[in-house]
């Protein structure tokens, strides 16, 4: 039977409504930002950031780039896709939510720190909002557990907030559909201009050398944005050999590539890149310098959602790494990425053709942004006043509504 749902009764007079925000990761935090931004301005609901997990510093310094700092930080050591790391995580919560009280819990992804946030609601009889509801591989070994956490936390949520049209196709498949299915567009878009508005410089002389370098000279510039810990050192090697390949076949291009010091990418790119001239390995850059780098890309190579969803915005075409052995896809529509496994001559060559497109103006013009137009946040604001009964749903939740 389809699940249905009914808007809760408007709160007691004079109580503002408390929404849970949960963040277990940076990528987690700048798109649950803009939310948390536009709940504050519409001073209807009350935002309460949680960073939890054991990546809380991370997740403090992606929402300070919005002017946030977590209301509460729930840190752990434990791996929360373990047993014991689950069961901590879980106890963690409920005891926050039983002290905070919250009238919904509002999480976004798939990762182990949405899952226990979402069950710990779910067993305190709070309504579970999901960000980035719908996505599915449908395939529950890959990736795993994410698929599965999907699947679990769309069958407990009484919001989903989907940010395509597919996703919403793939929840209608599963019996989640009226009005509790919102599809409302990507937040990391909205998180992409807002960090534009706030970008001044960089911190580091080269980038802004290179930066007036190809705003004013011609020059070209390949993003490389990638996570080390998602990778083996192999993996990390082929990627960046298909990067130098790049750079060797093509004289005016520059890559930029940020990574900690003494982090396993560092010390590949080190090997691998570091004699070469025109490549400039940075440490990590937070959002707002990060996004003003993609937007004078001429292509980005990323295992980022964030960065390849908000790149067509500015009209920069993207080449998604993904797991699989020597696999690759071209998008099926303009504005989504490719995707290639980490196979040194399928980077090399699908990255120089995202490079060619960009030349030729054959990416996608940024109004044409198929992930969102920069209001997702402003639609998720809306569908959860709707749902803690504190507006009439209009037939279309939009700005200025």
């Amino acid at each position: 039977m389809p699940n249905t749902l009914v808007p809760l009764p408007a709160p007691e007079p004079g109580r503002m409504p408390h929404v849970c925000l949960v963040a277990g990761d940076a990528p987690a935090a700048v798109k649950i930002a803009p939310v948390a931004a536009a709940m504050r301005r519409s001073a209807r609901v009350r935002p309460i950031v949680i960073s939890c997990g054991d990546l809380t510093e991370e997740v403090g310094e992606a929402l300070a780039a919005f002017d946030f700092l977590p209301s509460l930080v729930i840190e752990s050591t434990l791996d929360g896709q373990t047993t014991q790391g689950a069961a901590w995580l879980l106890n963690a919560l409920d005891r926050a939510y039983a002290d905070l009280a919250p009238d919904a819990v509002f999480v976004q992804g798939d990762n182990a720190i949405a899952f226990s946030a979402a069950m710990a609601a779910f067993w305190r009889r709070i309504p579970v909002v999901h960000l980035d509801a719908g996505v599915r591989s449908h395939d529950l070994t890959a990736p795993f557990p994410q698929e599965g956490h999907r699947r679990l936390i769309a069958q407990i949520s009484s919001l989903h907030l989907a940010a395509t049209a597919d996703a919403a196709a793939n929840l209608a498949c599963e019996a989640h559909g009226g009005p509790k299915v919102v599809t409302v567009g990507s937040t990391a878009v909205d998180a992409g201009f807002g960090a534009i508005e706030r970008h001044h410089e960089h911190a580091d002389d080269r980038v802004q050398a290179l930066e007036e370098a190809i705003l004013h000279d011609g020059s070209r510039m390949v993003l490389v944005s990638l996570d080390s810990p998602r990778w083996s050192q192999d993996d990390l090697a082929a990627v960046l050999h298909g990067i130098a390949d790049l750079v060797l076949a093509t004289p005016d291009l520059e890559v930029v590539l940020p990574a900690a010091y003494e982090s396993e990418l560092r010390l590949v790119a080190d090997d691998v890149l570091g004699r070469l001239v025109r490549v400039t390995i940075i440490d990590p850059v937070d959002h707002p310098d990060q996004v003003c780098l993609l937007s004078i890309a001429a292509a980005v190579v990323t295992d980022s959602d964030v960065l390849a969803e908000q790149a067509p915005s500015f009209g920069v075409p993207a080449l998604v790494i993904v797991g699989g052995a020597g696999v690759w896809a071209e998008p099926e529509r303009p504005g989504y990425p490719w995707t290639a496994a980490p196979d040194r001559a399928i980077v090399a060559r699908i990255a120089e053709k995202l490079v060619l497109s960009q030349v030729e103006r054959l990416a996608v013009p940024p109004a044409d942004n198929p992930f969102g137009d920069g209001f997702a946040a402003v639609r998720c604001e809306q569908a959860v006043e709707w749902l803690l009964g504190l507006r009439s749903r209009p037939r279309e939740f939009t700005p200025g509504l």
